[in-house]
């Protein structure tokens, strides 16, 4: 069951050494919206330094060797409004949907505006195509019975880790940096 306990450590992976979380520099789009995504999987976070990486150079044309995976203790969850998915389920691909197509569920994205973090399995690269399948509407119109059974039984077989989306300031403000780090890819 996904937790938000006080000294919870969270992992982020990225081209960067980040201590200090900027909301606005968080892409929107992702699975549970806009927001700065952490993870209890130390390897998960490690996996995301080549990925930002390769993201970072696209972006910018810059060239950078290696990045880092910054840990960050979680204080005073209690102050926070958190919301946890605990499977990959209809639920849970609704939303991921709402967040990546802003034409589908869009009552979805309203519905957890008000929740600080959002925590849930990790739309990782073995289920992005998944995803893409479902709101590209390959499996059916999403929403649909069969589009969701289809989707959902597509993702099952695949061990997701977990990812927190801290979404709001006062949700950063609960994130001590601990460390991190540095990786040569």
């Amino acid at each position: 069951m996904l937790a938000l306990p006080d000294g919870l450590v969270l992992y982020h992976g990225s081209y960067a050494r980040v201590e200090d979380v900027d909301l606005a520099r968080c892409a929107p789009g992702r699975d549970f919206g806009q927001g700065f995504y952490l993870t209890t999987d130390y390897e998960q976070a490690r996996s995301f330094v080549a990925l930002s990486v390769r993201k970072h150079k696209a972006d910018t044309g810059e060239e950078v060797h290696g990045g880092y995976v910054s840990m960050f203790k979680v204080t005073e969850p209690n102050l926070l409004q958190f919301y946890a998915f605990e499977d990959a389920d209809e639920n849970w691909l609704h939303f991921v949907a709402a967040n990546r197509r802003n034409d589908l569920f869009s009552c979805l994205v309203s519905h957890y505006a008000d929740f600080d973090v959002i925590a849930g399995k990790v739309a990782n690269d073995q289920t992005a195509r998944t995803l893409q399948l479902y709101v590209s509407e390959a499996f059916g119109k999403p929403g649909t019975e069969a589009a969701d059974q289809l989707a959902v039984a597509a993702l099952m077989p695949n061990r997701l880790s977990d990812q927190y989306c801290f979404r709001t300031p006062k949700a950063a403000r609960c994130l001590m940096f601990e460390g991190s780090d540095r990786y040569d890819e």
